[in-house]
């Protein structure tokens, strides 16, 4: 028997890998990257990190992601992060995330009540982040908006940031 809500969750995240595959340059740091799944589309070296940040000091990279990750994390700790990050992030580098839309929560909600995605997964989400929100993430980080769109009809969204 199929599991609905892990073929949901491959799904979502397969069509986050196709948006981000073509920014993913030189070395990459995989921030909150899971079990690495997105190791096979990078071509230079892969670094994954989730809780334990030790992985990622005396790196550089040239791309970092965090697909599906700042929702789960309170506010003021991602400024921290994204703070953190950026000595880790060579001159030309580039950070490229993923986060849900304010649409999306009631449908992730929803799907979640009825099995559809993971309830202990959506019940993390502390923060759903506005177009608004994520230029002032980069512009007080000390980033650029270099890409912005939606994507999932609206109910999540990429951002692209660069060095000032």
């Amino acid at each position: 028997m199929i599991n609905s809500r892990k073929s949901t969750e491959k799904f979502f995240q397969n069509w986050r890998f196709k948006m981000v595959v073509p920014y993913l340059v030189g070395d990459v740091l995989d921030f909150g990257g899971n079990e690495g799944e997105l190791k096979k589309f990078v071509h230079g070296e892969y670094t994954l990190v989730n809780y334990d940040h030790s992985a990622m000091e005396g790196k550089t990279f040239d791309t970092i992601v965090a697909l599906a990750v700042i929702e789960h994390i309170n506010v003021p700790e991602v400024y921290e992060i994204f703070k953190k990050v950026k000595e880790r992030l060579k001159p030309a580098g580039k950070i490229i995330l993923t986060t849900p839309t304010k649409a999306s929560k009631p449908i992730l909600n929803f799907m979640a009540r009825i099995g559809l995605a993971d309830k202990e997964n959506i019940a993390e989400h502390k923060h759903y982040w506005t177009k608004r929100e994520i230029f002032d993430l980069a512009e007080k980080t000390g980033f650029t908006i270099k890409k912005y769109k939606k994507f999932q009809i609206g109910f999540n969204q990429l951002a692209i940031l660069e060095h000032k």
